[in-house]
């Protein structure tokens, strides 16, 4: 649905933005548990984390994973 999209868009949004302000790598982002392509996916909004993928996300970047969903 159309509302699905907005919140995917928002939530890649968001990702790229926190991503950027720490500067860090979609590679160092992505880690050894998450492929880079299936960051990428995620941070181009073609593709919602899993709830597992979300943490290894969060991990990475060391914040709380509520401020990915901080949308």
């Amino acid at each position: 649905t159309d509302e699905w999209k907005i919140i995917l868009a928002e939530f890649s949004t968001n990702l790229l933005k926190i991503r950027n302000k720490l500067g860090t790598s979609q590679e160092a982002t992505a880690g050894i548990e998450l492929s880079v392509r299936n960051y990428q996916k995620i941070e181009k909004g073609e593709s919602f984390p899993s709830f597992k993928s979300l943490l290894i996300i969060s991990k990475n970047l060391k914040i709380d994973p509520a401020v990915l969903l901080d949308i």
